[in-house]
């Protein structure tokens, strides 16, 4: 075999075992592949990847912004502004809330008058208010120590209390819209129309899917438990899969073997959650007269407004256009320099910087108030995400870093989140919309960030060569779990998982020939096939209105102007609205992913 061809099978292999190499995902799995890359670093360091990346370093000096002190935003904080790590924890009354909340329902079938009506639900949803911020505030100091029993406890309290809170919520929101007083509680407080969404969305209210719901959430939970301090027996002893993986020493077939032991004793235990998750989640759309458990996650969850009939042809277009690049990007991909977690936030310091105005602003305010973890810890769940608290209107920023340089890419990503959300006050309800603030902010830090020209050139090549690995994994994520929920629940087993997963990936040009047993497992490394399901398209589809920031950057400078555009359209909008307000492209317009190969062939040349 040439050298060529063994170091496009490690790398593909890494890949694969990682779930996926990109940055949008909040999910990094663990165990992780890179300690393929790092055995093999010498001989990829022979072939380092040139650049055709038109991105320059930005001749703009340090923007002006306006204070975070002076910035007038959207909504006012129920609490005063305080840093994180001085917010008390307390466990909220759920039982008490959903009194609470049945009282004002009463209010309103005994037919009080709007007034009275909204002074009492006022209060009461101050109180649901609080509810939810400490319940995310449990979540975040659970994931920052994934052995802190206390937290853990509360984390699976919350999301245990959640559903029942919701349903007395959604039932108090039922009784409004069917009350004389419907109108007039829309115009003094909720907005036009906003009781038509219940009108036909009544999913808490129905005890059974509650029940669902909770058992959810449980298996969930159960997953997230397995994530922390994975073992094997290896050589006679119960060892740290990380630890094992840590082992530099470790040989090429010795490392695979882990791997095999690894799976060996998870695949098994994952796909009997997951096949339980499949079974109360199809039961979930059947309660609520869906055909699919997909039909309603993308209206209910994700506010969608395209079809899973779109995405599944969508998917076959990456396929056919992209599979082709797969290798060539697995080369590009290959950029990993040390980057300390020290520098992480002077480097996003300077950038959101230059970059300036919101941007400039959200980072102040997110330094200030200490709104951001990016240590470096065992005991953290592996992976990223921005959260909100709602009762302080305060962005989150998780970071769990690697010491690499693919975790600039990641913080910058995140910190999209956190710009959207801090601008919008967690308004942008779509996460498809969501999504382009995070991936394009990935882009505009390849332009604006604080690099030197050859990190600049080599990070923008790695990143368009990881923006195809992108599509290519995350369709065939998506086709995936469209594969999976269609299975008949007897047929609901790992050999059939495992066998599918397999498929996909060798439909998307991923696959690899001797290397079946370690790779048809894979699937349960991907976090969102069990606590986000059906979300990983949405990566795909907000990485073209990424990239088409990226592409308007390159061609005349103003895609930073596209981005801040975007930014002030998108609360409350969907993904193809947003796209056609702004004048650009849709993702499923004809040609479309021939157009992204077309620029991916012109972009990665060696």
């Amino acid at each position: 075999m040439k050298k060529g061809k063994l170091i496009a099978l490690l790398l593909a292999l890494c890949l694969l075992l990682q779930g996926c190499t990109f940055y949008s995902n909040p999910d990094t799995p663990l165990p992780s592949g890179n300690g393929l890359l790092d055995k093999f670093s010498d001989i990829l360091d022979q072939f380092p990847p040139s650049s055709s990346s038109d991105a320059t370093e930005s001749q703009q000096s340090a923007a002006s912004h306006t204070p975070y002190t002076e910035y007038e935003r959207a909504d006012t904080a129920l609490r005063e502004e305080a840093s994180f790590a001085d917010i008390v924890y307390e466990r909220p009354d759920a039982d008490a809330l959903c009194k609470a909340i049945g009282s004002v329902q009463a209010l309103v079938e005994d037919g009080e008058n709007a007034d009275a009506v909204l002074k009492a639900f006022d209060e009461v949803y101050e109180d649901y208010i609080l509810f939810d911020t400490m319940a995310t505030v449990a979540y975040i100091r659970y994931t920052l120590d994934l052995n802190d029993s206390f937290y853990d406890e509360e984390n699976r309290w919350c999301d245990e209390q959640s559903p029942l809170v919701e349903q007395a919520l959604e039932k108090c929101y039922i009784a409004m819209a069917g009350s004389p007083i419907r109108d007039r509680l829309e115009q003094m407080e909720f907005g036009e129309g906003f009781f038509a969404y219940y009108d036909e969305h009544q999913v808490y209210s129905n005890d059974r899917i509650v029940e669902l719901m909770q058992e959810e959430s449980a298996l969930e939970t159960e997953y997230m438990s397995l994530q922390s301090d994975m073992t094997i027996t290896w050589q006679g002893q119960e060892c740290l899969v990380e630890d094992l993986l840590a082992d530099e020493t470790m040989d090429y077939g010795t490392y695979l073997e882990v791997y095999r032991a690894y799976y060996e004793k998870y695949n098994p235990q994952i796909s009997e959650i997951y096949a339980k998750l499949i079974r109360i989640r199809r039961e979930i759309a059947r309660e609520l007269g869906y055909d699919s458990y997909a039909d309603f996650n993308y209206e209910f969850y994700y506010q969608r407004d395209y079809t899973p009939d779109q995405v599944e042809d969508y998917v076959e277009d990456v396929a056919e256009e992209l599979s082709p690049y797969y290798y060539t990007a697995i080369y590009g991909s290959y950029y990993e320099e040390s980057m300390s977690t020290q520098s992480l936030l002077p480097k996003l310091q300077q950038t959101a910087y230059i970059l300036g105005g919101e941007i400039a602003t959200a980072y102040d305010y997110m330094e200030a108030y200490e709104l951001y973890d990016f240590s470096s810890s065992t005991s953290k769940m592996p992976g990223s995400y921005m959260t909100y608290l709602w009762a302080y209107q305060a962005p989150f920023l998780y970071v769990s870093p690697t010491g690499t340089s693919s975790d600039l890419l990641t913080t910058a990503h995140e910190f999209g989140h956190f710009v959207d959300g801090y601008v919008n006050c967690n308004a942008t309800s779509s996460v498809d919309c969501a999504e382009i603030f995070s991936q394009g902010l990935e882009y505009l830090t390849l332009s604006y960030g604080d690099l030197t020209e050859s990190e600049r050139e080599d990070m923008s090549y790695y990143k368009l060569s990881d923006s195809v690995l992108t599509f290519l994994s995350q369709a065939c994520y998506a086709a995936f779990e469209s594969r999976v929920y269609e299975l008949d629940d007897d047929e609901l087993t790992a050999e059939n998982f495992n066998r599918i997963f397999l498929e996909c990936n060798e439909e998307f040009g991923m696959g690899m020939v001797g290397m079946e047993d370690i790779l048809a497992p894979g699937w349960i490394d991907i976090q969102h096939f069990i606590i986000a399901p059906f979300y990983v398209i949405s990566y795909c589809l907000s990485n073209d209105a990424a990239l088409q920031i990226y592409q308007t950057e390159l061609a005349d400078g103003s895609g930073l102007t596209l981005y801040n555009r975007l930014l002030h359209l998108s609360a409350d909008n969907t993904l193809l609205n947003l796209l056609e307000q702004a004048e650009m492209e849709s993702p499923f317009a004809e040609g479309r992913m021939a157009e992204l190969a077309d620029f991916f062939d012109e972009q990665l040349t060696y």
